[in-house]
């Protein structure tokens, strides 16, 4: 009797679970592959391309040869200027100087900070030459590293390789295995004075750095920072998705990305990464590439001569923010 009242209790027990789990799954399936759409909420481009973003003028922090200038001076010399629509970012190409002077150099950060979001950044031509240290990253105002800092393009000299990098402070590394185009060079985000390596991916298609970047007619970098972790993708020119183009942008079909740092375990993305402001700037010599400079001479002697500036130089025709809708 206690076995027939306790089976057919069971058995009335189960029939919602049976009835139910396959919506469940469905639901749960549609929730899985939903395409997040982003609607786009700033943009830098155009003649108002420098309206909200300050110039840094302090000395340089990674010890490069470089005199960071003011809006009012770096507009006066040329080197924060907008030709034809294109936003140019530059180093003095024009003076000699002393053995030991520093060259009049731009860093700008965005007024505004951001939490996430989808950054897509068209850019035709970057800085190369021998001594040059350009870079587009983003950080907060915080003690660095306890924001993170997101390094999405950087490189130094005649680099033929974007390096993508990602540092913060204790308790964040770069978890391997994951389905990206580029090659992990390091795993430990965790980065201070004595060791600022961070966790880097290098991108190890030919034309993402350098000359052959700007002989292609330079390309698209965009990067995805959510809930997920941080995505970035570059296109060169000739294979910019149409999405991107039509302003209607959809990461899912964009394939693997050539770095990505998940959120998880390993690194918790959304306690390490804060208030950033995107930053563009040139550097010369410095902690990376006076260190690695093998151009001849020295990287202090290379700085004294303008023409090797002509083409230290970043154009952007756009930055564009997207929020998910």
């Amino acid at each position: 009797m206690f076995s027939f009242i306790y089976f057919g209790f069971a058995l009335l027990l189960s029939l919602p679970l049976f009835t139910s789990a396959a919506p469940l799954r469905e639901r749960r399936s549609k929730m899985l592959n939903r395409r997040t759409t982003y609607t786009l909420s700033d943009t830098y481009a155009g003649d108002s391309f420098f309206d909200e973003w300050d110039f840094f003028t302090d000395p340089d922090p990674t010890e490069g040869n470089v005199d960071y200038q003011s809006k009012e001076s770096a507009t006066s010399m040329g080197l924060a200027r907008v030709e034809n629509g294109v936003a140019i970012i530059a180093v003095d190409s024009n003076s000699s100087l002393p053995l030991g002077t520093n060259r009049a150099s731009v860093r700008i950060s965005t007024q505004k900070t951001y939490n996430g979001g989808l950054f897509i950044y068209d850019v035709p031509f970057m800085p190369v030459g021998c001594g040059t240290w350009p870079a587009i990253w983003s950080t907060s105002t915080a003690t660095w590293p306890d924001d993170g800092e997101i390094d999405m393009i950087e490189g130094v000299h005649e680099s033929t390789q974007n390096q993508i990098t990602m540092h913060t402070n204790a308790g964040c590394s770069l978890a391997t295995g994951q389905a990206i185009t580029g090659t992990v060079s390091g795993t430990t985000c965790e980065s201070s004075g004595s060791n600022n390596n961070g966790c880097a991916t290098m991108d190890t298609t030919t034309n993402s750095w350098g000359p052959a970047f700007n002989t292609a007619g330079g390309g698209v970098f965009a990067k995805l920072w959510d809930d997920t972790g941080i995505k970035i993708w570059h296109f060169s020119r000739d294979n910019i998705p149409a999405d991107i183009t039509s302003q209607n942008p959809d990461p899912s079909t964009w394939g693997n990305p050539v770095s990505f740092l998940p959120s998880g375990d390993s690194c918790s993305v959304a306690d390490h990464f804060k208030d950033h402001s995107l930053i563009i700037n040139i550097t010369l010599c410095g902690q990376w590439a006076g260190a690695t400079f093998s151009c001849g001479g020295t990287c202090q002697s290379a700085v004294m001569d303008p023409s090797n500036f002509v083409d230290a130089q970043w154009k952007i025709n756009s930055i564009m923010v997207y929020q998910p809708s």
